[in-house]
């Protein structure tokens, strides 16, 4: 049972942060793994970014075009972090909002839209 434990990735995703881009997100109805949970351990990264990464702005993430948009989250970004918040969803972000997800990869991949600079 105590391989079953939850186990801090901090140290992990310092490592990562200095190699390459990272994308963290979760479902804003994630009753498991919240966003305020994930905020919390965010913030003790030991990442030369995280000042300006804890500064940045969030940006309303909208999916669609024209009158079709829908509100899909909110992305906070600086250097190698992206954080995205996914409205409509749970701790199974794919399952719960497939449409948000595979815009928010494409996006994150492709460095377009919030992911990107831009405003959508």
């Amino acid at each position: 049972m105590h391989e079953d434990v939850m186990k801090s990735v901090l140290p992990e995703v310092e490592a990562l942060l200095q190699q390459t881009r990272v994308l963290l997100y979760q479902g804003i109805r994630d009753l498991r793994d919240g966003v305020v949970s994930q905020e919390a351990w965010m913030k003790e990264l030991k990442w030369g970014g995280l000042r300006a990464f804890l500064d940045a702005e969030r940006a309303v993430w909208r999916t669609g075009e024209g009158d079709g948009q829908e509100l899909a989250g909110y992305v906070q970004r600086s250097g190698a972090l992206t954080h995205v918040v996914v409205y409509g969803a749970g701790h199974l972000v794919p399952a719960d909002n497939g449409r948000a997800t595979q815009e928010m990869i494409e996006g994150w991949v492709t460095q377009t839209g919030v992911f990107g600079g831009g405003m959508r």
